[in-house]
Parts: C-alpha cells; structure tokens; sequence
C-alpha cells in the first residue's frame, strides 16, 4: 500500500452530516471505532455508486461511502478495497452483485442482510457477513441507521455493483 501522489479531496454528502449527529447503535468494543469514522466525516472524499433511477433520490439523501484502501482511495493499492459506508434508517438497499468478494463488519447499528443461498439474518454491532463472488444480496435497516466497514478483495476489485433481480 502506498498514499496518493495527491490526498483525495473531501466531498461532502447529506449522509454524512446524518453520521456526523448520530450517536447510538454501537457496542463498547466498536464505540472508538465509530467515534473515529463520525471524527473524519469531514476530511473524507465520500462517494455514491448508484443514480437518481437506480435507488430513487430518498436512498441517496441518506446513503454514501469513503474508500479507505483501494485504487483510489486514501491509502492505494490494487489488492483489496476497504470502505467505510453509512446507510441511513428505514433503508432497503436492492438486490445487487459484484464480482469481488466482500465482508461486511458492522460499526454500528442493524440491518437485515439477505444473499442468494443463505437465510436472512439481522447484523449488528460487531457482526460479520461474507458474500462471495456474483453472490446476489439485499440490505434492510428498519429503525437504526448502519455503519458499516466493507472490505473487497479478489477479482472485480474496480468494478461497479451491478442491480440483480431477487433469486
């Protein structure tokens, strides 16, 4: 890994003043961890992968990520991705694949995650997901926002998620 020839700027994105003000959905072991996310909201170049027609314009009010590790993130390489994503409450984040693999590891707060092959399960603080390659998966907060590092590796590191239908 090695930094940019140039930080990335900040962007600023109505998720993250939503990060910034909220305080709760996190356990003692992950309570630093997400007073250091909410400390840099600021100073990070936080990004959307969807459109206006993809996720409707409420998704992206309340929805955006800052890319850590990776291509072009604040420390680069060209192995694995690490971001950290916010996801705001009463959120359904669709069906969608990519063909990288990728482990969520929660921050804060709970979602319902659901993956082609595998039963429904409520994530929280300190809860792990795997989704392997292609594996179509959903997202759904109900009263609690998600914070969440995210972690990409393997093929199809600099590709987008693509929308999937249910399986």
């Amino acid at each position: 890994m090695a930094l940019p020839a140039e930080k990335p700027a900040p962007r600023k994105i109505p998720a993250a003043d939503l990060l910034k003000s909220w305080a709760d959905g996190h356990t003692g072991v992950t309570l630093s961890l997400r007073d250091a996310v909410r400390g840099i909201t600021d100073y990070a170049d936080w990004q959307q992968t969807y459109t206006e027609e993809e996720v409707g314009a409420e998704f992206l009010s309340r929805y955006g990520y800052f890319e850590l590790v990776g291509p072009s993130g604040h420390f680069q390489s060209n192995e694995v991705r690490a971001y950290i994503a916010y996801w705001g409450e009463n959120l359904y984040y669709p069906w969608h694949q990519h063909e990288a693999e990728e482990l969520y590891y929660i921050i804060a707060g709970e979602a319902l995650f659901e993956a082609a092959g595998m039963p429904p399960q409520i994530l929280r603080a300190g809860d792990t997901r795997l989704h392997t390659s292609n594996q179509p998966h959903a997202m759904t907060t109900a009263g609690s926002p998600v914070l969440a590092l995210v972690l990409w590796r393997g093929a199809g590191l600099t590709g987008l998620p693509r929308m999937s239908a249910e399986p």
